[in-house]
């Protein structure tokens, strides 16, 4: 008998309790976290180093080159070359170093909103109805206010790199130091954000560590 209900204990989903609410995830939910997750990852940062997607940094260059301008009034232009993969430019005159800048992936934080919607995309629901209400509007609205967000951060901290830049600070030391600032910024909005609206993704990976851990105590 005792056996039986071992067997019995095991095969069951274990419920997670937080916030007054029930958690439980299946296999391929799990599954699909943890694999598909990073492969739509890198799908997504490569297919925005195509041609095709050169609008985003002409789009990224222009709204850098707007704050510039009207915060600063540095009469910054975005040039754009006609030859194929060469990403758009940002120009500023009377600089007293190198007045041009490159807008590449890496500027546009391409990795990390690849890294984000790879994620947010494979969240998994829970299967209790108690806790699965107006998931995928707030798995949307999250998406939207994430990629807003750190897309606001970002050119911002572009544009005061190059500002301080033009004023004589040495462009490494600058943009190593808005790099961890702005990272450990995005990292907190985006961690608040997840736990406000989607903290599935903190309660599956609990989920996964309670499911293997257990396995390894049966074994």
């Amino acid at each position: 008998m005792k056996e039986s209900q071992d067997k019995l204990y095991f095969y069951q989903r274990p419920i997670l309790h937080f916030n007054g609410k029930k958690y439980n995830f299946s296999n391929p939910q799990l599954l699909a976290l943890i694999l598909c997750s990073p492969l739509l990852s890198i799908f997504i940062y490569y297919f925005l180093k195509l041609r095709i997607n050169f609008w985003v940094y002409e789009f990224t260059s222009r709204q850098i080159v707007f704050i510039l301008n009207t915060l600063f009034n540095m009469n910054s232009l975005v040039i754009i070359n006609p030859e194929h993969n060469v990403f758009p430019t940002i120009f500023i005159p009377n600089h007293p170093f190198n007045g041009n800048y490159s807008i590449t992936p890496n500027c546009i934080a391409a990795h990390i909103f690849s890294i984000l919607i790879g994620i947010i995309i494979f969240i998994p629901s829970s299967k209790d109805s108690s806790s699965n209400k107006n998931f995928m509007w707030r798995k949307i609205k999250t998406l939207i206010i994430a990629v807003g967000g750190i897309h606001l951060l970002n050119i911002f901290r572009i544009a005061f790199l190059l500002f301080f830049n033009f004023k004589g600070i040495p462009f490494e030391f600058i943009h190593e130091s808005l790099f961890f600032l702005s990272a450990i910024v995005g990292a907190l909005l985006v961690s608040i954000l997840l736990k406000k609206l989607l903290p599935e993704l903190f309660i599956s990976i609990y989920y996964m560590y309670y499911l293997i851990s257990h396995k390894r105590k049966k074994e």
